[in-house]
């Protein structure tokens, strides 16, 4: 470029005309004076130099002072004067009869539709920039041209502001002549680093975009690695415009430029309207980064100004919601408002933000081969954010995460999302907002940040109860991964390695994930009768592998946080167990369970059971055998109609060996599931109908014994524990309904090896509206060893005195039932037996009580009476056993005779009366017994003597472990002489074997007392 320079500047004070025209090759020859070239072989060059054009100023509203404004750097506009003229008249038209010239434009200054260009770069001084707004240099393209008044021109008697407008040549008129539109084309062309001090318009991530965005010719640009492995020839640009293909990337960015309806610049600065919107590909950090594309955020650009300030900027930017992943923008809006604080009219700067949605619908089915665990993690497949837009957010920086707020309170997004079976859950709640990162590594941060606990509040979800499949079904199984949610609580999983190539490009490098949740568990709920509500987890093997069968036979999906004790209502669960366990995980197939991990591996642990009751007092897991279990065996039967169940659990020796508790919905008769199809009820169930085996306590064998194999019942089956519970709740808010049967077939029950009881069925059934039905079938005493001789007595009860018995008694403690049979009275001669009865009873106790018999020859309150001429007597018997050994034993009798005698003159008689009763309950023993004698002699009714003898005996122990019979005797001798008697007692007491509970002499002789009674002998 020529050296030579001129400098003028322009001043009007009329219309503030204010230029600087910078002269390049031409001087100043003749008068009057003309610029003619210096050296006809170079271009003669006209610059000119504006004033600043912009003030960027700080955002201020409300009032805000001291109020921050900066003045841009000074503007410029190049003109090339013609090449075949090489003088001009130095008049102020020749300077700004730019219209004529053509202008000098840095290289990427380009018009619309070209392709090839390069990247921008800092403008030369003898080209066109003008920095506007603050921080860019703006430049027309050589379509572009420039329209003003030459003189002053004046309106109503005012002079209007001097200022030159860009606008484009319009096709020539009818008379040749070229019109003028305004409006036009611009591009930016370089964006300097600009120090603001304060917020502003524009942040400086906009303005680099900006300038990429609509003047960088060189994306996307061969990477180094490419490069570096295949060099710079065609067969690299092969593999990287292949490259580019796979990831749905264009071989070139074609950078679109500015829109301008007006660009109008004076010596007071600039009057703008400029219009950007890119189609410029999403490049994720890790992602698609390594392809030459760099990673730009901002999508749309509007600035309108006058006279250098402000009025009104709006630009958006691409950004995603964690950890839904949804596709949105931010758009952030600043517009010169009038300020309503201050007394003085003043419009300051007000900027405001707002999310708009742009992809409203994600589906995580398409994207279940990025999850680590297959999409498992994710219960939800499908959400829909129904918010189209946030209103106006709380102030926020875009450059980093963050939480959108109203008022100071996270924005709620409205959600509608898709479970594994399809249903429909509504829910709000808050999202992160996450701009693009410029590196992989910001991907982590994210997912660091999103997950931390100290926002584990905005990560947990009110689902209000909301029925939720947490995992996956099938036809058959539909409903039984099924909760009532409360709340869930999401977590960002952070996509890596060979995973990211999964993702449909472009996708932000993280998805959603549940990390927990709270809910209800609908069976237990309405076994219990009760909400149980409790946290959960999904299963690690569920994540793994699924319901693999060779990994998770059981179908375990989720795990309790912590276990829960469940327990059972006894009326709810067959009447004769109490299966009492702890809640710790939740399976497809069988519903709430314990020991996963046993469960999974196809083994079934019965110490799971080891706080659960069967007939009261035995362990339910001392009677379950340990085995492993088919899978399909016990999947199967959660799928099959009530009818069929009941119909298979009728078969003697079909097993099935693991409880489930299920739920499920039932449709009309005939109809099929559909998505469509609306359930008339729920229904849930608890079936088990485990191998029992032999039992007896440990610390009272073989006093009792449980026994249920056939050579030992003599029965044609094993024993057979079977329980049954269906549960219906109508979906139309009617009453629900139930039936429980319960039944125990074919066992027997061994007291000391002298009483067996054996039953054909026990059976408990409960039905809605219906008092229970509590039956013993078969029941048969049999007497062996030292009892045997009862079986005479025990072939009078009924083998049916159980079923549908006469008396039945239902607390809330247990059951029982009982039969009582009355032997007619008997006489033949002087022999009489009268109010004999034989009684039988059983207890099955619904608390930790153990199952019991009372078996019983009349009763203390009705004794059963024996005589046979003057001799007489009667008593009873009754004997109490339970599984823990003897519960009671007592019995008493009482016999005596009565002798009298007349011989006229003299008349008299004797009797003798004895009796014994014994009782034991427990460990207290009580034996009383008594003897009572005498006689009686009247002679003529004048002299009498009669004469009683009696003796008591008691034995009692006492609490230091000893014992004692202590007893009193009296006699007592009466004398009648006509009206005078006399009667004397003697009275004696006496205590046998206790001397090892009486007190001794030093316990009650003084040392004192002794010292005395010594002295008083010396």
């Amino acid at each position: 470029m020529p050296t030579e320079r001129l400098v003028f500047r322009a001043l009007r004070k009329e219309d503030f005309l204010d230029l600087t025209f910078e002269l390049i090759n031409l001087h100043t020859e003749g008068t009057p004076l003309h610029i003619v070239k210096t050296d006809a072989n170079q271009p003669a060059l006209l610059i000119v130099h504006f004033p600043p054009q912009h003030i960027v100023e700080a955002l201020s509203y409300p009032s805000v002072k001291p109020f921050q404004a900066m003045l841009s750097g000074p503007s410029r506009l190049a003109f090339k004067l013609p090449d075949d003229q090489d003088r001009w008249p130095l008049t102020i038209k020749t300077l700004l009869n730019w219209r004529d010239y053509r202008p000098v434009l840095a290289g990427n200054a380009l018009p619309p539709g070209a392709t090839n260009g390069p990247e921008p770069s800092p403008p030369g001084p003898g080209e066109t920039a003008l920095e506007i707004p603050t921080g860019m240099y703006l430049s027309p393209d050589e379509l572009g041209v420039w329209s003003h008044a030459f003189s002053q021109v004046m309106h109503n008697g005012r002079i209007e502001l001097w200022h030159t407008r860009l606008g484009e040549r319009i096709p020539a008129n009818v008379n040749g002549d070229s019109e003028f539109r305004e409006g036009g084309n611009t591009r930016v062309i370089w964006s300097p680093d600009v120090n603001i001090p304060y917020s502003s318009s524009l942040t400086e991530e906009a303005r680099k975009n900006f300038a990429a965005l609509s003047a960088d010719f060189s994306i996307p640009s061969l990477p180094l690695w490419i490069f570096q492995r295949y060099g710079g020839g065609e067969y690299a640009y092969q593999v990287w415009r292949t490259n580019l293909d796979g990831y749905g990337l264009p071989h070139q960015y074609v950078p679109q430029p500015v829109h301008t309806p007006r660009l109008m610049l004076s010596s007071l600065g600039a009057w703008t309207k400029l219009e950007g919107a890119w189609e410029y590909p999403t490049i994720i950090a890790g992602q698609n980064d390594h392809l030459g594309y760099p990673v730009i955020s901002y999508t749309q650009w509007q600035h309108i100004a006058s006279q250098g300030r402000d009025q009104y900027v709006k630009t958006v930017k691409k950004a995603y919601l964690c950890d839904t992943g949804h596709r949105v923008s931010i758009t952030t809006i600043t517009e010169r408002t009038f300020d309503g604080v201050t007394l003085s009219v003043t419009a300051l700067l007000k900027q405001y933000q707002y999310i708009e949605i742009l992809e409203p619908i994600k589906d995580y089915t398409a994207l279940a081969s990025a999850y680590k665990y297959g999409g498992r993690e994710m219960p939800f497949r499908r959400i829909h954010i129904t918010t189209p837009s946030t209103p106006e957010l709380d102030s926020f920086s875009d450059s980093a995460p963050f939480w959108p707020k109203q008022g100071g309170k996270p924005f709620l997004f409205q959600m509608v999302a898709e479970d594994w079976e399809g249903n429909t859950v509504h829910f709000e709640r808050p999202l992160l907002c996450v701009p693009l990162p410029d590196e992989g590594a910001g991907w982590n941060h994210i997912v660091q940040y999103y997950n931390a606990e100290e926002h584990r509040d905005f990560r947990a979800v009110s689902l209000q109860a909301q029925s939720v499949a947490l995992a996956e079904t099938t036809d058959n199984s539909r409903g039984k991964t099924t909760l009532q949610t409360d709340r869930v609580v999401f977590e960002a999983q952070l996509v890596k390695d060979d995973a990211i190539g999964r993702l449909p490009k472009p996708h932000p490098l993280f998805l959603p994930t549940m990390k927990e949740a709270k809910v209800n568990l609908p069976a237990v709920d309405r076994l219990l009768g009760r909400s149980v509500p409790v946290d959960i987890s999904l299963d690690e093997s569920y994540l793994e592998a699924g319901f693999e069968r060779a990994i998770n036979k059981g179908e375990i999906f989720a795990k309790l946080n912590r276990k829960v004790e469940l327990p059972f209502p006894v009326e709810k669960a067959g009447g004769l167990v109490k299966p009492d366990t702890a809640i710790q995980a939740l399976s497809r197939s069988l519903g709430p369970v314990a020991d996963p991990e046993n469960l999974k591996i196809g083994k079934f642990d019965t110490s799971i059971f080891d706080k659960a009751r069967f007939l009261g007092g035995i362990t339910l897991k001392d009677i379950l055998k340990q085995l492993d279990f088919d899978p399909d065996a016990i999947i199967k039967p959660t799928e099959w109609s009530p009818e069929k169940l009941k119909e298979q659990l009728d078969i003697p020796e079909y097993r099935l060996e693991l409880p489930f508790i299920t739920t499920r919905p039932l449709y009309p008769p005939g109809v099929e599931y559909t998505e469509t199809a609306v359930p008339i009820a729920i229904e849930t169930r608890f079936v088990w109908k485990p191998h029992i085996q032999d039992y007896g306590f440990p610390e009272t064998d073989p006093f009792f014994r449980f026994l249920t194999t056939k050579q030992d019942t003599k029965f044609a089956y094993d024993a057979q524990l079977s329980l049954n519970s269906r549960l219906v709740f109508p979906t139309d808010g009617k009453a629900s309904s139930y039936e429980v049967n319960g039944s125990l077939k074919d066992f027997a029950m061994n007291f000391a090896g002298a009483l067996t009881i054996r039953f054909t069925s026990l059976s408990f059934c409960a039905k809605s509206g219906k008092k229970m039905d509590v039956s013993a079938k078969g029941m048969d005493l049999i007497f062996e060893g030292p009892l045997q001789f009862v079986n005479t007595i025990r072939n009078i009860l009924p083998a049916d005195g159980f079923s549908d018995p006469p008396f039945l008694d239902v607390t809330t403690s247990g059951i029982r039932a009982g039969y009582t049979l009355g032997v007619p009275s008997l006489g033949v001669g002087i022999f009489s037996l009268q109010n004999i009865s034989l009684g039988a009873s059983l207890t099955l106790p619904f608390n930790d009580q153990p199952a019991g018999v009372r078996f019983a020859i009349s009763e203390r309150h009705h004794p059963f009476l024996v005589t046979v001429g003057v001799f007489g007597g009667g008593g009873f018997f009754a004997l109490a056993l339970n599984a823990n050994g003897i519960e009671q034993i007592e019995a008493a009798i009482e016999f005596g005779g009565n002798v009298s005698l007349n011989l006229g003159i003299a008349s008299g008689g004797i009797y003798v009366m004895a009796g014994i009763y014994f009782g034991m309950a427990g460990n207290d023993v009580k034996l009383t017994g008594y003897l009572r004698c005498g006689g009686y002699l009247s002679v003529l009714g004048l002299i009498g003597v009669s004469v009683e003898f009696y003796m008591g005996l008691n034995y009692r122990q006492k609490d230091n472990g000893g014992g004692e019979v202590w007893g009193q005797a009296s006699v007592t001798v009466g004398v009648k002489v006509a009206f005078l008697s006399k009667s004397v007692t003697l009275t004696i007491e006496r205590k046998f074997a206790g001397a090892a509970g009486d007190p001794t002499f030093a316990d009650m002789v003084e040392p004192g007392d002794w010292e005395q009674y010594c002295l008083a002998f010396a």
